[in-house]
């Protein structure tokens, strides 16, 4: 399987020329903590999280309609193509400390975006494909302090169990990776507040 058949198609991008309410606005309505941004061409040339937005509120001391898109947006942009393979984007997932990577076509067009949330619910689903435990060991990079992701992360994405004694050995029932995803999944509807995802 690569990103093509697992990636979001359904996406929003803001423009670079684009004011910060207009991308507040997106991030709102899609229920999303990042959106890409693209040229006058479509090729994304930066992204923007809703932690962006709310700092260069804080900083800039002008409204959102004020501070154009390109003052708050991230330039340095790790994108992924439609043909990579799920542990390719894993590996570069935890290498780059990011939770969702552009899908570029040729041209650098965004095609669809691809979340750790989409390969965490893929290798639940189907452990044979993509280690449990390689996801695992992926979020921890993701989430560690910066410049700590290193030790955190797998050398190289660790193979499919199917067929690996050791990968087998070292994973997690699908049932039970299933299981520990619904108890998560509740306690995050417990603790959040009503009326939009956390």
């Amino acid at each position: 399987m690569t990103l093509k058949d697992l990636m979001s198609r359904d996406i929003r991008v803001v423009k670079l020329g684009d004011r910060l309410d207009a991308a507040a606005r997106v991030l709102w309505d899609r229920d999303c903590g990042v959106v890409p941004v693209v040229d006058g061409n479509g090729a994304v040339v930066g992204v923007l999280t809703d932690r962006d937005v709310c700092m260069a509120a804080l900083t800039q001391g002008r409204t959102l309609a004020e501070i154009p898109v390109a003052v708050a947006m991230a330039r340095k942009v790790h994108t992924a193509r439609p043909d990579d393979d799920l542990a390719t984007a894993l590996a570069a997932m935890a290498a780059q400390q990011v939770h969702r990577l552009p899908v570029v076509d040729a041209r650098g067009v965004c095609i669809g975006v691809v979340s750790s949330s989409d390969l965490v619910r893929h290798a639940a689903a189907h452990p044979h494909a993509l280690s449990p435990d390689g996801v695992v060991q992926a979020l921890a990079a993701i989430a560690a302090p910066r410049g700590q992701q290193a030790a955190a992360a797998p050398a190289k994405p660790l193979p499919p169990a199917a067929g690996n004694p050791a990968v087998a050995a070292a994973t997690p029932p699908a049932k039970a990776v299933r299981a520990a995803a619904g108890k998560a999944r509740t306690a995050v509807k417990a603790g959040k507040p009503k009326g939009r995802k956390a």
